[in-house]
This record gives structure tokens, sequence and C-alpha cells, in this order.
């Protein structure tokens, strides 16, 4: 299997190691469901940390997940992952929040990602051939988090040099002994320099089949629903299943072939602390 450096599709988790951040949350007691769990696009990883105490752990994952581009069906790939919370720092993956303030059931941060799966490499698909790579960015922007009981929301707003991007999530657990089912649905939206980055064709880059775009902001939208199933106190197994509705200043693109994308994720966590 060949790694891929594509933006990998929201799959109503905002990208795969994301969506590992619920899966631990689940432990702060064996069966017991806990009361400050977070949205799942949130780096927060479940415990918020307002007892002093702070949290880690490491975790293994896989996800199948399809690309808009032409020329690419479903890319399977192995999902690494460690998260530390605390009362003020919270780290999972590739992003890291700080906790600027906390109480009742909001969390607000500034926070900062690594945005390693987005771009391309023109060796990467035929539709790319005689294009300039794509690459990815450090991100940074406010993010805030609201949960109340087993329903939560997390939103963020976040800049680098290849635009803006948006997002809001929702979120609602049910508990059933050590299963936790959690439906969900999103948006991301991308600005017209974003979309134009990783979606445009410029004019050095047009051929017969491959006409000059201009990117143009644009909004997706996911659903999707996660299962948990605990394990014990420190170990928890999770799956999600979900799709992707990509916006119209995606869609448009000529290097664009899809409207829709499904994604698969599974993975363990374990938390030493």
């Amino acid at each position: 299997m060949r790694f891929l450096r594509k933006r990998m599709p929201y799959l109503a988790l905002l990208g795969a190691l994301p969506c590992l951040s619920g899966v631990h949350a689940q432990n702060t007691a064996e069966g017991a469901p806990p009361s400050n769990t977070q949205a799942l696009p949130s780096t927060a990883t479940g415990f918020d940390g307002q007892d002093g105490a702070s949290y880690w752990g490491l975790g293994i994952g896989i996800a199948a997940h399809g690309l808009p581009y032409k020329g690419f069906g479903t890319r399977v790939s192995p999902v690494p992952y460690a998260f530390y919370d605390s009362r003020w720092v919270s780290f999972i993956g590739t992003a890291l929040d700080l906790k600027a303030w906390q109480g009742d059931g909001f969390t607000f941060s500034l926070r900062t990602k690594f945005s390693l799966f987005d771009g391309y490499s023109h060796s990467d698909a035929t539709i790319f051939h005689g294009m300039a790579d794509r690459n990815g960015a450090l991100w940074y922007g406010p993010h805030v988090g609201w949960h109340h009981g087993q329903f939560s929301i997390s939103t963020d707003y976040l800049f680098s040099s290849r635009g803006q991007q948006g997002s809001v999530s929702f979120e609602r657990g049910f508990d059933f002994g050590r299963w936790r089912i959690a439906p969900h649905v999103g948006f991301e939206y991308m600005n017209r320099k974003y979309v134009d980055y990783y979606y445009g064709v410029r004019p050095g880059e047009a051929t017969s089949t491959r006409p000059v775009y201009d990117g143009k902001s644009t909004v997706n939208a996911t659903a999707g629903v996660s299962a948990t199933w605990r394990l014990d106190a420190r170990q928890s197994i999770r799956g999600d299943i979900g799709v992707t509705r990509f916006g119209t200043g995606i869609t448009d693109s000529p290097l664009v072939g899809k409207k829709t994308a499904p994604g698969v994720m599974v993975g363990y966590v374990y938390r030493f602390k």
C-alpha cells in the first residue's frame, strides 16, 4: 500500500486522528459514561482536567476513506495516535489546544495543528501530471467546545498561509451498558484561497482536458455515527462510519470527479492515566 499525502475527507470527524479523541473519553469509570465528553472533532480528549488531573495514552487505528479527486477510489491508511489532556493543555495527533477559559460546560482554546494529510504530489495521479505539488500547512485559531450531558458542540476557525477554514459539529451520545452510540453531523467551511490552492488549476498547469479553475469558497457537509466499546477503565475500541458531501467550490474543479465520499475508521486506545 502506497502512503498518500492527499487531504482526507472529513469522515464526519474532520480527519481520522481527531476521530479517536472520543475513544478513551468513555473510560473515566468502567462501564460508566463521563459527564464531560467533548465533541469528537475537538482536540480535547473528553477529560477537561477541571479536577486538576492530567491524562495521556496511545492508540492505533485504521481508516478507509474516499477522496474527491479523479482517478482515486478508497484508500486505506494506518492511524498511529497519541494524546495528552490536562486542565490547560490538550494534545492529540497533530493538534495542540491551549485552554484559555473553562466553565459551565464551555471550553475556549487557542488551537494549533499541522495538516499532515493535506495536498498531493504531481506523481500521485494522472490528473496531477504537470502540476505543482500542494503541501500541508500549519493552522492556528480559536476553538470553542460546549457540552451538556450527552450532547456536545465543537467549532473552530483556523488561519494559515493556505487560506482559512472553519468547522462546526454536533454529537448526541446514547449509552447502553459498556457501549456508546453517537450520531454526529458537521459542516466545514473553506474560503476561496484554500479551495484555490488545493483544488484550483493555475494558467501554467492548464491543458485541453484540465482547464484553468479559480477556487471559490465552499461548505462540506458530513454525517455519521460512531460506536465505542469500553473494555475496561483504561481501554476502548471505537468504530466510526460517515459520509461527506463536498461543496460546489470543490466539485466544480476539473480535478474532482466525486460529489460524496464515504469513510470508515476503527481504532484501539489505551489510557495510561
